[in-house]
């Protein structure tokens, strides 16, 4: 039985793949890696030989869950389908990779580690603070999980079946980031397996693997005598081999700031990066990210072209049983003919992430005050007491989800 690795992107990560699958390839020769893609593949003749491409026979349903599910809610959805459809195929251990990751070392020690153990998880960090230091919030990674999973590795054995099959279960329907829910897509769930599996996880603080934003506090970067990368821990002051760094929202366009969200980390600060992100840095651009990063996601619209807004998926989400749309992407379906009857459709063509421009998101801010304006005169009309029960009734009703009184009952 054979070792392999995976990814999973839409268009518009492709250079970052096949970035990864490059590196992954030429430090782990004997292992198969495959890109799947969670996009439509029309735009991509010449290469669809080099993806796994979305399908019943292995992901059932797939086009309701891409039409309820944001890109990045899609895209972590089917991550245990693709452990399973590659368990099927007959590889023993498989590790899974964001594909903004890139591979600096064999990952021979994380294969080794299934020889004993049914997965691999890495928190966001592992250093106790006192006085936490990390730029990224310990309130947010309470809400995303303690575990990072740009990076796991299941072993096709007992233990690593049941959590796939459970994982699936979970992620056909409960794959949302929504803090009211207590979800982050496919990773919130993680904290539940070292209770179910506490002898089946390895749970590792190997410091040179998953290196990212959440954990440079805690690490230092360094390159030996050998111009070989290691990892140190600024705590214990112990060294790792760095077998792969995340380079999670890094854009190569700003090619300084290690994470675009947090300025203060940059190479002139840490310019033990800059080989590293040279590197990067070109073999990115190498593989077409002039060409990917402008692609638009396909599901963002319907067949008609039709933006689908985020009310429409969470609308389906809560009245997916009362509509019969084995392909809600189809004008011609009952949930696409309910949105036109209740006037609910924006009658903008567009796949884009956004379909505001400058002038409409700059008006945001006034529309802000007027709200607040109302909301005061609201307090003053019906006293504090009223208010706060308003407050709370709001809060609850105000969720996309709760918005299906819109679409009238007989519709």
């Amino acid at each position: 039985m054979k070792n392999a690795a995976f990814t999973i992107c839409a268009k518009n990560y492709l250079a970052q793949a096949f970035t990864l699958k490059k590196s992954f390839q030429k430090l782990n020769p004997n292992c198969d890696f495959f890109i799947f893609l969670s996009d439509d593949p029309s735009e991509l003749t010449n290469d669809v030989k080099h993806f796994t491409l979305l399908d019943d026979s292995w992901l059932p349903g797939w086009k309701k869950m891409a039409f309820k599910y944001n890109v990045i809610e899609f895209s972590t959805s089917i991550k245990p389908f693709c452990f399973k459809k590659m368990f099927k195929e007959g590889f023993e251990k498989v590790i899974y990779l964001d594909p903004d990751i890139y591979v600096t070392n064999p990952l021979d020690e994380i294969y080794k580690f299934l020889d004993k153990k049914s997965i691999v998880l890495t928190p966001h960090y592992c250093n106790i603070q006192t006085e936490y230091t990390g730029s990224i919030t310990e309130e947010e990674i309470l809400f995303v999980g303690i575990y990072n999973l740009g990076f796991t590795a299941i072993n096709n054995n007992s233990a690593g079946d049941k959590i796939v099959n459970w994982w699936m279960n979970r992620l056909a329907n409960k794959c949302y980031a929504d803090k009211f829910d207590a979800l982050h897509v496919d990773q919130k769930w993680m904290d539940f397996i070292p209770a179910f599996f506490p002898n089946d996880v390895l749970i590792t603080h190997h410091m040179g693997i998953n290196p990212a934003i959440w954990n440079l506090h805690e690490r230092e970067l360094m390159i030996d005598e050998n111009d070989e990368y290691q990892i140190k821990n600024i705590q214990t002051q112990e060294l790792f081999p760095l077998l792969f760094f995340h380079f999670s929202g890094f854009d190569p366009f700003k090619p300084k700031l290690i994470n675009r969200r947090h300025p203060k980390y940059n190479t002139d600060v840490y310019p033990s990066y800059i080989p590293l992100f040279k590197s990067y840095i070109n073999d990115v651009y190498e593989n077409g990210y002039d060409t990917y990063s402008k692609m638009t996601y396909s599901f963002n619209s319907f067949k008609n072209g039709e933006n689908i807004i985020p009310l429409y998926r969470r609308l389906f989400r809560a009245l997916e049983s009362d509509f019969q749309a084995e392909n809600p992407f189809e004008e011609g379906n009952d949930f696409f003919k309910a949105l036109a009857k209740n006037k609910l459709l924006t009658g903008v063509k567009s796949n884009a992430f956004s379909t505001f421009n400058e002038t409409e998101k700059s008006r945001r801010g006034s529309l802000g005050n007027i709200v607040i304006m109302v909301f005061k005169f609201i307090k003053v009309v019906i006293g504090i007491r009223y208010y706060s029960s308003l407050l709370t009734f709001v809060n609850d009703i105000t969720r996309l989800d709760k918005q299906n009184f819109l679409i009238k009952k007989n519709d």
